[in-house]
């Protein structure tokens, strides 16, 4: 059962950052770098994000709303507990949390993303968990 439970959350993790980092590479195809950008450097791509359009950002979070629902949903249903989503969704939020601090983003972009995080994650461990009767024991 904690095995079922870890690896729920393990794939959950994993096919969340899978989604993220496809809707990511979107927004660099549509909105490429500068010639001679180094992903590397952290002036480099603070300068990068700073110049972003508003579309850019909401494809990001668009991305991550679904990344969120998919992986929560996954491993509340692999784990068979809305607990393995709820971690998941954690785990997601905290990442989100790091990357504000980090990449310098306009303070509605935080917001929104924290709030698509939690959000997505109740709803992604409510519909994957499995559903009790008033009949069936625990």
């Amino acid at each position: 059962m904690i095995l079922r439970r870890i690896g729920a959350v393990l794939v959950g993790v994993i096919v969340a950052v899978v989604i993220v980092q496809i809707a990511e590479f979107g927004v660099h195809a549509m909105y490429p770098p500068p010639p001679g950008y180094n992903m590397r450097d952290m002036n480099a791509m603070k300068a990068f994000v700073a110049k972003l359009p508003a579309p850019a950002f909401i494809l990001v979070l668009v991305g991550w709303m679904i990344a969120t629902l998919i992986g929560t949903w996954l491993a509340a249903k692999i784990g068979r507990t809305a607990v393995t989503g709820y971690v998941v969704g954690a785990l997601l939020l905290c990442g989100g949390i790091a990357n504000a601090f980090i990449i310098p983003q306009p303070a509605w972009f935080s917001i929104a993303s924290f709030v698509i995080y939690i959000v997505m994650t109740i709803i992604g461990a409510m519909l994957g968990s499995p559903h009790r009767t008033a009949n069936q024991s625990s």
